[in-house]
């Protein structure tokens, strides 16, 4: 068995350094709370031989045009991603975020070719889903095989063109770790630390937000990942209530209800691959946080991704796109 790939963080107090692991990248058998942004700012300066002030620096400066081109270059090397062909939408009537009845009595999605769901990086997807429990004030708890799980889509995940067009991207804006080892690290911090939305409960994560949904009271919070939604569609959890904005097939902002909690504003990409939001949202969180602060065009339709960290935190909070 191969030894733990351990990646080392230090939080600065003057001229003191505070060493701590983050977890096993072969196991994950050590988890820990993840350190500040300072310090997740610092571990990135470490890395790439940059100071923090620079990194932050790089991350303010990068051009809106080069996040295009990149976007672009990545929509087109989607391959897994839906044709055109591979799902039909009913958008029915438009209604409104407050809007109390249901103006569209139908499913938004009538048809999807489900041998997509073949893929590698649609299994690695699908097997996470039943880790997460969308309620915020439980805990959730993973045991080893369920770790591997988690180990196992990001594999997936970081062999594909999508995701490595986007590396390659980081890489040369010194933004993230040059080593394989080390950024996994930092994307599984990014994306799977766990953190609180509901008194001191570690139920929350950034992938659970964006890519499985949560619910706090009657809210539906996060969820903007199509295939999550048409599979609660189809099971019949989800109804949905109408449109409030949509790009044709590319991109669609809802109403809708998942049980007994509310969702006043939805939005996802449709027919994107795991690995394309997995990658766009991971690039508009490290280069372009902020509120519509990432701006792309996808099959020349400008949308907006909106990227938060958790307060004091390395943690991505949320991640979705905005229709213009």
């Amino acid at each position: 068995m191969s030894q733990p790939i351990l990646l080392k963080g230090w939080s600065i107090s003057g001229a003191v350094f505070t060493a701590f692991s983050y977890w096993s990248l072969t196991a994950f058998s050590h988890w820990t709370l993840a350190p500040t942004d300072s310090i997740r700012l610092a571990v990135l300066a470490r890395i790439t031989n940059q100071t923090t002030a620079s990194i932050l620096k790089l991350q303010k400066y990068i051009d809106d045009e080069e996040i295009k081109i990149l976007v672009n270059r990545m929509r087109e090397a989607d391959e897994n991603r839906a044709k055109d062909d591979d799902y039909k939408l009913n958008y029915q009537q438009r209604t409104t975020p407050h809007e109390e009845d249901d103006l569209a009595p139908l499913p938004l999605f009538t048809w999807v070719n489900e041998q997509l769901l073949n893929k590698s990086t649609y299994r690695a997807y699908l097997d996470l889903v039943p880790l997460f429990h969308p309620e915020v004030s439980i805990d959730e708890d993973w045991n080893a095989e369920e770790k591997k799980k988690i180990d196992a889509f990001l594999d997936e995940i970081m062999h594909t063109k999508v995701f490595n067009l986007m590396w390659e991207f980081l890489l040369k804006k010194k933004l993230v770790p040059e080593d394989k080892f080390k950024f996994k690290s930092l994307l599984f911090t990014q994306w799977f630390g766990l953190y609180t939305r509901s008194h001191g409960h570690l139920g929350s994560s950034g992938f659970e937000h964006v890519f499985i949904g949560e619910w706090r009271k009657h809210i539906v919070e996060g969820q903007h990942y199509w295939l999550r939604f048409y599979s609660l569609e189809k099971q019949r959890h989800i109804n949905y209530k109408g449109w409030l904005l949509h790009d044709k097939n590319v991109a669609a902002t809802i109403h809708y209800d998942w049980g007994s909690h509310h969702k006043e504003i939805g939005g996802f990409l449709i027919g994107s691959s795991p690995e394309f939001d997995f990658s766009l949202f991971t690039l508009c969180f490290n280069a372009k946080r902020g509120q519509n602060a990432c701006k792309v065009l996808i099959d020349e339709f400008p949308i907006h991704v909106t990227s938060f960290k958790v307060e004091h935190k390395p943690f991505i909070g949320t991640s979705y796109p905005v229709l213009i």
